[in-house]
């Protein structure tokens, strides 16, 4: 198992049906490998590392939602292909930094669908700010949702949608580190457990929502990332901190697109380039050869 990427419910209980009817599943081949959350009827957010190795292959992907169910054929849900994907441009699958990423539809959900809903996203939080009051706030319960494994080192995903509650943990506590065992970046992330373990989400999660009850409404905090193990004492998950990356989502979504991107279109004919000048080059490519705007 690779514990520095972990894709990560251990500890949950199965999720009430279309209670969480903002998550989506994305299977690669018909085989399920990461989730999502819907924030508009044509867009869904997920971490850059479940985008970044299929940006030559997104054919092959689609999206399901409207289900608790784990099947990549299944006739409750609504199935969607890609259309393109924006990494955030400073994505660094190495350390596994700024480990977000849009997916616009090929088709929109249809939002009249009663088990369907887009999250609401929280208000944006600069670095500044952030490092005065950290958002959010230490100790807050959140919940993470997916479906994957229930427990560490099984490598069975779950089959039906898993929830967990767990809290926010201060970026300089000793529970707060990546698998190298350095100090996270609080800007970029935050660390979710529970004192001594038990809780976590695991392989097969990442991508997924962490959520945060504010007022009267569910908001995105946080994006399943990385970590050491599932569910280990001393070792939290680590989640994308949502609030730092609100404009760079604000962008997709007013479809200012040219500033934050590594875009694939499949009506294009990028998929020439090679892997290997993918981050640097493929918005260029794109927006000056491919004419994809």
């Amino acid at each position: 198992m690779n514990t520095a990427i972990l894709s990560r419910i251990i500890g949950g209980e199965t999720a009430p049906s279309h209670t969480w009817g903002w998550t989506v599943g994305l299977y690669r081949s018909n085989h399920f490998y990461c989730a999502g959350s819907i924030i508009a009827s044509d867009l869904v957010v997920t971490a850059a590392h479940c985008i970044y190795s299929e940006i030559l292959t997104l054919s092959k992907l689609t999206l399901i939602a409207g289900s608790n169910l784990l099947s990549a054929t299944d006739k409750q849900g609504q199935i969607r292909s890609v259309h393109e994907v924006f990494i955030h441009p400073q994505y660094d699958n190495r350390l596994t930094l700024n480990d977000i990423a849009i997916i616009r539809l090929s088709k929109p959900f249809n939002m009249s669908d009663s088990r369907l809903a887009a999250i609401c996203l929280p208000n944006a939080v600069t670095a500044e700010e952030n490092a005065i009051s950290e958002d959010p706030k230490p100790g807050t319960n959140l919940v993470v949702v997916g479906w994957g494994v229930t427990e560490s080192g099984s490598g069975i995903k779950s089959k039906t949608l898993q929830q967990v509650t767990v809290q926010a943990v201060a970026s300089n506590s000793t529970d707060c580190t990546t698998s190298t065992g350095d100090m996270v970046n609080s800007t970029l992330t935050f660390c979710a457990g529970v004192a001594g373990g038990g809780k976590d989400s695991c392989q097969g999660d990442s991508g997924g929502p962490l959520m945060a009850f504010v007022t009267d409404h569910w908001e995105l905090v946080g994006i399943t990332s990385n970590g050491y193990g599932c569910a280990l004492p001393g070792h939290s998950g680590i989640y994308t901190r949502v609030p730092y990356f609100i404009p760079f989502i604000n962008t997709i979504m007013n479809q200012n697109q040219t500033l934050y991107s590594s875009l694939i279109n499949l009506s294009s004919d990028c998929d020439r380039f090679q892997t290997t000048i993918i981050k640097y080059i493929i918005l260029i490519i794109s927006v000056l050869v491919c004419n994809i705007f």
